[in-house]
C-alpha cells in the first residue's frame, strides 16, 4: 500500500472526528454567525501560524530547501490573515491572537508532510465549506473576501491536491518515514481537534 493510501486508511477515523467539531458543524447546518465564523479562523491562524514559523526554520537549519520552497508556496497563513482583516480584525489584533503551544513533533521532513497532509486535505472539503459560508454569511460580494483559506486554490484544488500527493509519494521512501507521516498526520488531526475546543 503507498503512503497516500495509509494515510486515507489510517487517519479516517480522526478525519470523521474533525469534522465534527463544532463550527464546521454550525457552518453545514447555516448556523454559524460571523463572529463565530472569525473565532473558527483565527483557531486555524493560531494553529498554522507557528507551524509555518517552526517549519520555515527547520527547513533551512536542516537544508533541505526544496521542501522548505514546497511547503513556503503553499502557505496558509497569509489567506488566514487576509480572511480575518476582511472581516474586521485590525493589523493590531491580529498580531496579538493565541497560538498553539501543544503542536505535533515535527523534526524530519516525514513528519512536516505528516502535517501537511492534514492542512493540504483540508482545502478539498474547503470547497464544500467556501460554498456553504457564501450562502449565509454576509460577507462582501467580492467571491474570495472572508473566503481565501477555504478556497486556497480555487478551481486548481484537485491539481494541487495530486501535485501534493506525488511529492509525499517521491519523498517517502521508506517503511520508517512512512510511519513518522501517518503518525504525524494522526497527532496533527488530533492537536487541532483539541485547539478548536480550548
Amino acid at each position: 500500500m503507498n503512503v497516500m493510501a495509509r494515510l486515507k486508511e489510517e487517519t479516517a477515523v480522526n478525519h470523521k472526528q474533525i469534522e465534527d467539531n463544532r463550527f464546521a458543524k454550525a457552518i453545514m447546518n447555516q448556523t454559524l454567525n460571523v463572529t463565530d465564523y472569525s473565532l473558527y479562523l483565527q483557531k486555524f491562524y493560531g494553529f498554522i501560524k507557528p507551524v509555518e514559523r517552526h517549519i520555515a526554520a527547520l527547513s533551512e537549519a536542516q537544508n533541505v530547501h526544496e521542501l522548505g520552497e514546497f511547503i513556503q508556496n503553499r502557505a496558509k497563513s497569509p489567506l488566514l490573515e487576509r480572511d480575518l482583516l476582511a472581516l474586521g480584525l485590525s493589523e493590531e489584533q491580529l498580531q496579538q491572537l493565541p497560538e498553539c503551544k501543544q503542536l505535533p513533533e515535527l523534526a524530519t521532513v516525514a513528519q512536516m508532510l505528516g502535517y501537511m497532509y492534514v492542512i493540504e486535505g483540508s482545502t478539498m472539503g474547503g470547497q464544500i465549506i467556501t460554498k456553504q459560508v457564501r450562502k449565509f454569511l454576509p460577507l462582501t460580494d467580492n467571491t474570495s473576501e472572508g473566503t481565501a483559506y477555504f478556497n486556497a486554490y480555487g478551481t486548481e484544488t484537485r491539481a494541487k491536491w495530486a501535485e501534493f500527493s506525488q511529492f509525499v509519494s517521491e519523498s517517502v521512501l521508506t517503511e520508517e518515514e512512512a510511519a513518522q507521516v501517518v503518525e504525524t498526520a494522526k497527532q496533527t488531526f488530533l492537536t487541532l481537534e483539541v485547539w478548536f475546543n480550548v
